[in-house]
């Protein structure tokens, strides 16, 4: 067997490259979670060769694990997915929102093991909606036999503009200090964008932008795998684009927004109603005023949506909250929208799709911040603590 010394002669420089592929390899699973040996290849650039070296040795120490991702199709051989060992940390993320608050545990394999949600009080305080999601969390943990001691972090979600608000601020204050972990923080329809860019309807998009039309209306823009939050933290706000000039003023200063359109609120006082279960219940009946209305906020929607995807440019968007549950009428109407007001090379590679997470996408997508960003997990597995210690040379035979 031949030793083929590296060309700097500089044994450091060679750890230091070694250690910054494991790492890259790692820092995908981290992010993507289940991932094939040929996605891990695309998402690091390595070659196959390197590659194979790098999993070989991660197999070998138990960092990661390989498993099928299912039965063999036709003749060939069954696609493998690598994953961070599930025994090795877990994470919880946590959802307060406007009436409830949901919690929900994974593994490092990104697996969800348990999730629960219950109704809170909407003017509680901070430490009250903090006390609850922790007896909601201990309750949870019990019920299914989760030991909480190896926590790699804790991901919050909560509504509010930015990157962080008082309130969301006292809520992860409290919530660490009974956790003793890193506890990180987000606005709550920002993170559901990265939930169903993980588990849900915009996985494997890559880039995908999300429309959450509730109460309130917000998104959040998914770039590369990764949440894009903009330079001051703003980056999707889609319910205040403005779409009418001549609009309501809207709390944020501006008029006309989208969220003045096509939010709850919004539809139940154009249709002349007080109950949203009363204004699907007359939707779904084919009445003419809240069609009508329907279709206002949809059309706005759509043009909204252009706007925003003529910057952007997504792959996929989702939509969800209660209008978005309205049906295919109303998603089909938003689509139509869209398409009419966005050039034709940006739409046509873009796909239209309902939210697939329900309750849980504020919850799931701080879990998945929690895997993106969390000191403790980007620590877990370093590349220094499971690259070789004595690589001096590459040996070839």
């Amino acid at each position: 067997m031949a030793v083929v010394k590296h060309p700097t002669g500089n044994p450091t420089v060679l750890r230091q490259l070694r250690y910054g592929n494991v790492e890259r390899v790692l820092q995908v699973l981290r992010r993507q979670g289940p991932s094939s040996r040929a996605d891990v290849a695309t998402a690091t650039g390595l070659s196959r060769t390197t590659l194979s070296g790098i999993v070989g040795q991660l197999l070998a120490d138990g960092v990661v694990t390989e498993e099928p991702a299912g039965p063999p199709s036709g003749r060939g051989r069954p696609v493998h997915r690598l994953t961070l060992n599930p025994r090795s940390a877990q994470a919880v993320g946590i959802e307060v929102g406007r009436e409830r608050i949901t919690v929900a545990i994974a593994n490092a394999a990104h697996e969800v093991t348990a999730s629960a949600g219950t109704h809170h009080a909407q003017r509680s305080g901070a430490r009250e909606q903090a006390g609850a999601a922790m007896e909601l969390l201990r309750d949870l943990a019990a019920r299914e036999g989760i030991d909480l001691a190896g926590l790699g972090g804790v991901g919050i979600g909560t509504p509010g503009p930015g990157d962080t608000t008082d309130r969301r601020q006292a809520v992860a204050d409290a919530v660490s200090e009974a956790l003793d972990v890193p506890v990180l923080a987000d606005n709550n329809t920002r993170l559901a964008a990265l939930g169903e860019a993980i588990w849900g309807a915009a996985r494997g998009a890559g880039d995908a932008l999300h429309l959450t039309l509730s109460y309130g209306i917000g998104g959040g823009l998914v770039a590369g795998g990764l949440l894009f939050r903009g330079a001051q933290g703003a980056a999707g706000e889609l319910g205040h684009i403005s779409v009418d000039a001549e609009g309501p003023r809207c709390w944020c200063g501006g008029h006309g927004c989208l969220e003045q359109v096509a939010a709850v609120p919004a539809l139940l006082r154009a249709a002349g109603r007080r109950s949203w279960e009363r204004f699907t219940e007359a939707f779904a009946a084919g009445a003419g005023t809240e069609r009508a209305v329907v279709d206002r906020a949809a059309l706005a929607v759509g043009r909204a949506l252009a706007a925003a995807s003529s910057t952007a440019n997504p792959r996929r968007i989702v939509l969800g909250g209660e209008v978005a549950e309205l049906g295919p009428v109303f998603l089909g109407r938003v689509e139509g929208a869209f398409r009419r007001y966005t050039a034709t090379r940006v739409h046509r590679g873009v796909e239209l799709v309902p939210a697939a997470l329900g309750e849980r996408s504020g919850a799931l997508g701080a879990l998945a911040l929690v895997f993106h960003e969390s000191p403790l997990l980007a620590g877990y597995a370093t590349a220094e603590a499971v690259a070789p210690q004595e690589d001096t040379a590459i040996h070839a035979s």
